[in-house]
């Protein structure tokens, strides 16, 4: 849901749903996170959409950095993009394994 700046790297897959052909773009980071936080898993058909990508990586952000004293998120998880926030959750990832 963000632009794909010039050299970013990304992912384009070319698809076809109910009889029609369709291009999927995304970031590299956000398929990557996608990928590791198993959000494919539960997909129909139709594949993972973007509100349901949010959701998930705003329910991981909240469930892995929320301040019980403030009673909010981590301030430095705060003001993030999307594509922001994937990138941290994987660089994140990276260094638990």
């Amino acid at each position: 849901c963000e632009k794909i700046a010039i050299g970013q790297k990304y992912v384009r897959q070319t698809n076809v749903y109910d009889g029609v052909v369709y291009d999927f773009v995304t970031h590299q980071e956000c398929k990557d996170v996608a990928h590791e936080l198993k959000m494919y898993d539960g997909c129909d058909d139709s594949g993972l959409d973007g509100e349901s990508f949010r959701v998930d990586i705003e329910c991981y952000v909240y469930a892995n950095h929320y301040d019980d004293e403030k009673n909010d998120i981590c301030s430095d998880w705060q003001q993030l993009s999307h594509y922001e926030i994937a990138k941290k959750i994987l660089e994140e990832l990276k260094t638990e394994k």
